[in-house]
C-alpha cells in the first residue's frame, strides 16, 4: 500500500489522469448502446494515457494510446464497415508497440489485455462486447499491482464488479426476452 501512496503523493497531476480513467473505466459498463459504451471507454484510454505516461510506463502510455484510436474505428465500424482496414491496421501496431516499449511482465500483461479488448470492441454484439472487455481486466489488474497504480487497480477492481453485474443482467434480460 505504500509503493500505492507514494506514487499518489510523488505525482498528483498523474494520479489525477488515474481518478479520471477510473471513473471512465467503472462507468462504461452501465451504458446500454455500444457507442456510448465505446466513448466512455476512450475516455478510459485517453486519462490512463496520460497516467502511465506520468509514471514512464510506456508499454501502457502505447497500449492505451492505439485502443483509443480503435475505439473510435470501433465506434463507426457498424455504420461504415470499410473501417475493418484500418482497426486491422493499428493490431500490428498493437505488437511493435509493445515490443519497442518491452518492459518484461508488465508489459506482457498491458498487451494481453489489449489484445483482448480489441477484439472485444470489434464486436457488434454488446454481450461479446462487454465479455471480451471484461476479460482484459484481470491482466491490467495484474499489471497495476506491478507497476503501483493504485488508480488503475481499482479502476480495474470497479470496472469487474460494474461489468460482471451488467453483463450478468444482460444475459439474464435476454433469457428473459427468449422465454
Amino acid at each position: 500500500m505504500e509503493r500505492f501512496l507514494a506514487v499518489i503523493a510523488d505525482d498528483p497531476v498523474a494520479a489525477a489522469a488515474g481518478l479520471a480513467g477510473m471513473v471512465c473505466l467503472a462507468a462504461w459498463p452501465l451504458f446500454r448502446r455500444r457507442s456510448t459504451m465505446l466513448a466512455t471507454y476512450i475516455g478510459n484510454n485517453l486519462a490512463f494515457a496520460v497516467h502511465y505516461g506520468l509514471l514512464h510506463h510506456w508499454t501502457a502510455v502505447a497500449m492505451n494510446g492505439l485502443m483509443g484510436v480503435q475505439t473510435v474505428a470501433a465506434i463507426w465500424l457498424v455504420r461504415w464497415p470499410w473501417l475493418h482496414w484500418l482497426y486491422y491496421a493499428l493490431m500490428p501496431a498493437l505488437g511493435a508497440a509493445s515490443l519497442a516499449t518491452w518492459h518484461g511482465l508488465p508489459s506482457v500483461f498491458a498487451a494481453t489485455a489489449t489484445a483482448l479488448s480489441t477484439i472485444g470492441r470489434m464486436q457488434r454484439n454488446d454481450i461479446v462486447l462487454r465479455t471480451l472487455l471484461l476479460a482484459s481486466t484481470p491482466c491490467w489488474t495484474a499489471h497495476d499491482l506491478m507497476v503501483g497504480s493504485l488508480p488503475g487497480l481499482v479502476a480495474d477492481l470497479l470496472s469487474m464488479t460494474t461489468g460482471a453485474a451488467m453483463l450478468l443482467r444482460r444475459l439474464s434480460s435476454r433469457s428473459t426476452a427468449a422465454s
